[in-house]
């Protein structure tokens, strides 16, 4: 055999055997990254965990939160609570209706007062979920004014519905009733008696008559159940 063809042989030899520690290595190199990565995932889930106490329970409390605002006895729309539910409700009539509470204690705080509570369940135990609601509460409001040549009075309060009750005196007649300056009511014979409007919420109303007559007299009454909203939270703590 000739020089040259041992030299090509051992040429040939080597590069094989580079190639094969070459794949060898990377084979390797590719099995440790994966346990790193396999490693980070574990120590990055365990992190998770430790951070949020038990999954389980985060997941009971996170459910129990989002239905609460949603979708239970408290809830008379997405985002927002009743009052004078949170004021009726207790902790069976939210575990019946909310999945996450069942067979586990529970506390469900609403603008920072307790509302219900189930078992043994203290400030340090449990894990605890908050949603941003808005609370809405009514009340009675009622105004009486004369009726004159510029007869009106304003409700402090929204509402989404009045009750009007013109008292007309002799000799007087009310042929038109306003709501922030839109005629709700008109009759050119004359408005008696008590009527029912529906109005806007998006401001306090304030109602006007128009009425005729040598010297106009008499007295409007409106009253309405005025609707007050604002923001605050609804906080569930379920130690399952």
């Amino acid at each position: 055999m000739s020089r040259g063809h041992l030299r090509h042989l051992r040429l040939s030899q080597s590069t094989s055997c580079r190639g094969q520690t070459t794949l060898a290595g990377l084979a390797i190199a590719l099995v440790l990254l994966t346990a790193v990565t396999t490693t980070s995932v574990v120590l990055a889930d365990q992190a998770l965990v430790d951070a949020t106490g038990d999954p389980l329970e985060q997941r009971h409390a996170e459910s129990a939160a989002s239905a609460l605002v949603t979708d239970s006895p408290l809830a008379i729309s997405d985002g927002t609570v009743s009052a004078e539910r949170v004021n009726q409700t207790n902790a069976s009539k939210l575990a019946s209706a909310i999945p996450a509470l069942r067979g586990t204690d529970f506390r469900v705080v609403v603008d920072g007062d307790v509302v219900a509570t189930r078992g043994d369940i203290e400030n340090t135990t449990g894990t605890t979920a908050t949603r941003g609601v808005g609370l809405v509460s009514t009340r009675s409001g009622q105004i009486s004014f004369a009726i004159d040549n510029d007869s009106r009075g304003s409700l402090d309060g929204r509402t989404d519905q009045l009750r009007i009750d013109v008292d007309q005196a002799n000799g007087t007649t009310v042929r038109a009733v306003t709501v922030n300056d839109r005629v709700v009511l008109h009759r050119p014979t004359g408005i008696e008696g008590t009527h029912t409007v529906n109005v806007s919420t998006h401001a306090d109303p304030t109602v006007g008559v128009e009425a005729t007559g040598p010297a106009p007299a008499g007295q409007v009454t409106v009253s309405a159940t005025i609707i007050e909203r604002r923001p605050t939270r609804v906080e569930v703590t379920v130690d399952a």
